[in-house]
């Protein structure tokens, strides 16, 4: 601090030399904007500053209080004159900080730190409780809850179905009575938030046997022996064929509960076989009517890819909608022109000689439905051509859910090692499936 002495005879140096930067260097002090200060404040008429007061702060709890009060319509002055606020003005500041952020939009920069959370070790352990009973009071609850956290940890673990923090009555019970031999039951009833009336009740409904049982063992044994391939509806209709009368919604809940698998396609990437409007495409004949009142009256066909570890297997059949029967079906391992060619000379050779009912061959748009040598034999055979629209699966749909079926039952969820055991069991698959089943019927079986 400088004395009354030195300020004079700094304010007379400037005024002598009309210099700051001289006056510093003669006197060697004070700083520039100091000796500013005292020459600005030497002039004649210059008031003095006013002392400020000190500043004060208000806590989060104060301000939202205000707002609210300000909100209710009580006036600014009467809501800062009964919160002891220097300054109303103040609460004009807070309400838009509330309109902007909220609650959070009102605190400061250590309250926000503070709310987050504990930054370091001395923080958690100086917001602990001195009394020793309250303390042994609190790790005891910490203790109950730590054992139902890692028993609701190991219920998500076997069932997929159960949301962490989301439990049922009956799952609260069950994590209750396997803690219930070494944990006092009050103690768990209030760490899992369920009441005792709850709790009793839920204990008395899981010691009645399982009426279900029985369905259960004949849902596993339906699921079985499809090859996890039926879904709740053709479960629930293999059910009803065995006299068991109950509801497609408790077999979904079953099969639910019992995590039985459905195989089911999961493919990225399908094969196509359109190579252009390489020949006019005839017209589309069906209208996606796959209804037909005798056979040889209304053929499908197209071509599936099927995939080994060691390369791709393709099937050309040829559906009848009269029974949705194979008439004929070739496997090859390439695509090409030959596959469905030689299937559909099979399929002609089929048909009898004298044949007065006309017939149509209903395919989608690629290729090998409008190369030279298939429209000659069908023009021969006295067959109709009929084709469906570029990329419009559902005017070939039967002959689409042919095969989506087919990959269902024999195909997905499979490892198929070789191509030639591919081939074995497609061809076991339109030999034996498409027939009419019996109990003596032989069956496939397909190892990993």
């Amino acid at each position: 601090m400088h004395t009354a002495e030195q300020k004079r005879v700094a304010v007379a140096t400037y005024r002598r030399h009309k210099s700051y930067a001289k006056t510093l260097r003669l006197l060697g002090y004070p700083s520039r904007h100091v000796l500013f200060d005292w020459v600005r404040g030497s002039r004649p008429g210059r008031k003095k500053p006013i002392a400020r007061s000190a500043y004060r702060s208000y806590s989060v709890t104060v301000k939202l209080e205000a707002v609210n009060r300000m909100l209710a319509g009580e006036p600014v002055v009467d809501v800062a004159a009964g919160l002891d606020v220097a300054n109303h003005m103040l609460l004009y500041k807070w309400m838009h900080a509330w309109h902007l952020g909220g609650e959070e939009g009102l605190m400061t920069r250590s309250e926000r730190k503070q709310r987050e959370g504990y930054r370091t070790r001395a923080q958690p352990e100086a917001s602990l409780p001195d009394d020793p009973v309250e303390l042994r009071r609190l790790s005891a609850r910490l203790l109950v809850g730590k054992a139902v956290l890692e028993k609701e940890l190991d219920l998500v673990k076997k069932d997929a179905g159960v949301i962490p923090g989301q439990l049922t009555n009956t799952s609260k019970t069950i994590i209750i009575q396997s803690l219930r031999d070494r944990l006092a039951l009050t103690m768990l009833l209030d760490s899992t938030g369920l009441r005792a009336n709850s709790y009793q009740y839920a204990r008395t409904a899981l010691a009645r046997p399982d009426r279900l049982a029985g369905l259960r063992a004949s849902v596993h044994e339906i699921a079985r022996s499809s090859g996890f391939t039926y879904g709740s509806p053709r479960v629930w209709m293999a059910l009803k064929r065995a006299g068991i009368v109950v509801s497609e919604k408790v077999v979904r809940r079953v099969m639910k509960q019992e995590r039985i698998p459905v195989h089911y396609a999961h493919r990225k990437w399908h094969y196509s076989s359109y190579e252009g409007e390489s020949t006019p495409a005839p017209k589309d004949l069906v209208k996606r009517d796959f209804h037909a009142r005798e056979p040889n009256r209304l053929w499908l066909t197209d071509v599936s890819e099927f995939a080994a570890r060691n390369g791709k297997v393709y099937l050309s059949p040829i559906i009848d909608c009269h029974d949705g029967k194979a008439v004929s079906f070739t496997t090859g391992r390439c695509p090409d022109k030959r596959l469905t060619q030689s299937m559909l000379e099979q399929a002609i050779g089929t048909l009898p000689t004298q044949r007065t009912n006309p017939l149509i061959i209903h395919s989608d748009g690629g290729g090998h439905y409008r190369a030279a040598e298939w429209i000659e034999t069908l023009n021969a055979a006295g067959v109709t051509r009929s084709m469906s629209r570029k990329g419009c699966s559902p005017d070939n749909a039967t002959c689409e859910g042919f095969f989506g079926r087919m990959k269902t039952e024999m195909f997905h969820e499979r490892t198929w090692n070789t191509m030639s055991e591919l081939e074995t069991a497609i061809h076991w698959y339109m030999d034996f499936i498409l027939q009419p089943p019996h109990q003596d019927q032989p069956r496939w079986r397909h190892h990993t």
